[in-house]
């Protein structure tokens, strides 16, 4: 994935757990959920990949081979460092720490925001 970094999505990547302890503990942040969705955004990925594929003389009519083949590498080198773990991502739900209006158990905790959203 070299290059990525640098032509694909400058400065971009996603954080690590620490570094996103980082930002909660100062603020007095209280961490409910940590969930990995590394094999979540790999299968993500294989649909965008595939979905490229599929549309890859459509891009080739816009931009030049170079791009189309960077884009090639960093959907398919971005699948692979997700399911063999070099990349992770992370889901976390969070509130302020005062707040004790919060589900007993992490099950409660999602059932509550798809509530929210129906």
């Amino acid at each position: 994935m070299l290059g990525a970094e640098r032509y694909i999505f400058p400065g971009a990547g996603p954080p690590s757990l620490g570094q996103m302890m980082q930002i909660f503990e100062p603020f007095n942040f209280s961490v409910l959920d940590v969930e990995n969705l590394r094999l979540h955004y790999a299968r993500t990925l294989e649909h965008w990949l595939r979905r490229y594929e599929v549309n890859a003389d459509k891009v080739l009519a816009m931009f030049d081979q170079e791009f189309v083949r960077a884009w090639r590498l960093y959907l398919a080198g971005s699948i692979a460092t997700f399911k063999t773990g070099d990349m992770q991502l992370f889901q976390v739900v969070f509130t302020r720490a005062a707040n004790n209006q919060i589900p007993w158990t992490r099950e409660g905790l999602y059932q509550q925001q798809s509530s929210r959203r129906g």
